[in-house]
């Protein structure tokens, strides 16, 4: 039985049990991926920070943890970057939850690193519409029993007002986010693709300005050397 003084402090340990990433989990890219990272521009200024949405403009794709810790958040490149989050179950009961462990951190008797706090403002970052939420629900990372998407975003929105979080806890992920969207390979090759290849309908409207300009490419050769030119009798 964990030694807890107080029933918040115990459903505080629940939410943390489990293995949290062992340093820099950019280790766990590949020889590319740590030099898109390392090629990367780190921003000093970390007030602004990029959504959901536009972190899948850059190609970053959002993975399950492999525990339930709101620690285990982890950010690695092999060629697309990758986000891996624990789950989170958003029901009636979420504000009032996490609300009342922001309450105990804030205590000043109770020792911690603001492990809570600092989640709620790390979600925050990255939910900003309804956009962002449908996109995590539709990875499987976030189950939604609240209500609509846009419900949620306000939720995370209003959670994390005027919190003063732990730059710490998540600054590896932070800094190798930022290095992996401020890389020349981030901003071109793969916002092309996401641009001309998100859907159906824009890779076969891409497809056809390629054929069509293939053909354009053939028909001027043609014209600037005419076949018969090459068949001309002696």
């Amino acid at each position: 039985m964990e030694d807890c003084s107080h029933l918040l402090q115990l459903l505080r340990n629940k939410h943390l049990r489990g293995p949290a990433p062992a340093g820099k989990r950019c280790s766990c890219s590949t020889m590319i991926g740590k030099m898109l990272l390392w090629c990367g521009d780190k921003r000093g200024n970390k007030k602004t920070f990029r959504s959901i949405m536009e972190l899948k403009e850059y190609g970053v794709c959002m993975k399950p943890s492999k525990s339930n810790n709101l620690k285990n958040i982890s950010f690695y490149c092999n060629l697309w970057g990758s986000l891996e989050m624990p789950r989170l179950m958003v029901d009636d009961s979420t504000a009032s939850k996490f609300m009342n462990l922001v309450a105990l951190e804030m205590c000043p008797d109770f020792d911690n690193d603001f492990a809570l706090t600092s989640y709620l403002s790390f979600m925050d970052s990255l939910i900003d519409t309804a956009e962002d939420v449908k996109e995590l629900r539709v990875t499987g990372m976030l189950h939604n029993y609240l209500g609509s998407d846009e419900e949620v975003a306000d939720l995370f929105n209003r959670m994390s007002k005027d919190l003063v979080p732990d730059q710490e806890i998540y600054s590896d992920v932070v800094d190798n986010i930022y290095k992996y969207c401020n890389n020349l390979f981030a901003t071109t090759v793969v916002k092309a693709c996401y641009t001309h290849f998100s859907s159906p309908w824009s890779f076969l409207a891409s497809l056809a300005a390629i054929m069509g300009l293939i053909f354009t490419a053939i028909q001027a050769y043609y014209v600037l050397f005419p076949r018969s030119k090459y068949y001309e009798t002696p």
